[in-house]
């Protein structure tokens, strides 16, 4: 029977090491995944850049990145070992990916999600993420339909009071006292 409960990882920033293990990930969770040389430029020569990996028992089980760019966020994105999907690894590295853009300075944050990834739309709205638009074929492994995600004002109470509520739902689904051993700013 496959485990769902939530498993709480811990988040770093990537590294080029790490980068054999992300791409087993990548390789799994994409049918186009991004070419091997191009993980390596994110961390070596894209100084806007900012890639995190999830760990648990010594393993990565999931990554993240985004480009901060004139006080916004793009995510790029997110990505969970399919083992330990639906077990909130990714949620924890999309908390991570907010808490950076926002110490970062970063007064908007968007991505894009397929039209028909659902779970990524739901969990992307409990943070604010609204559609903006649809960009038609986007996805060039099936010409599917990526819909922008955007949150216009990262600096409004209705975004802060999300991210303090999904941070506190997280910590007690992983039995924590809190997401973070730091001080976070969301």
């Amino acid at each position: 029977m496959e485990d769902i409960s939530p498993l709480a990882v811990d988040i770093r920033e990537m590294r080029l090491d790490d980068l054999d293990h992300v791409y087993c990930i990548e390789t799994s969770a994409y049918s186009n995944p991004w070419p091997f040389q191009s993980f390596i430029d994110e961390l070596t020569r894209n100084h806007w850049s900012r890639y995190i990996v999830a760990e648990a028992e010594g393993q990565i089980r999931g990554y993240a990145g985004m480009w901060l760019i004139a006080g916004e966020a793009h995510i790029t994105n997110i990505a969970v070992d399919y083992s330990f999907r639906r077990r909130m690894v990714g949620e924890q590295l999309l908390l991570r990916l907010i808490e950076i853009a926002l110490a970062e300075e970063c007064f908007s944050m968007f991505l894009e999600v397929r039209r028909y990834n659902l779970p990524a739309q739901r969990l992307y709205s409990r943070y604010r993420f609204k559609p903006i638009r649809v960009r038609e074929k986007y996805y060039q492994d099936n010409l599917e339909d990526a819909i922008e995600l955007r949150v216009e004002d990262t600096t409004s109470a209705d975004f802060a009071d999300a991210c303090r509520a999904r941070r506190a739902a997280l910590a007690a689904a992983l039995g924590k006292e809190d997401f973070y051993d730091d001080d976070s700013s969301c």
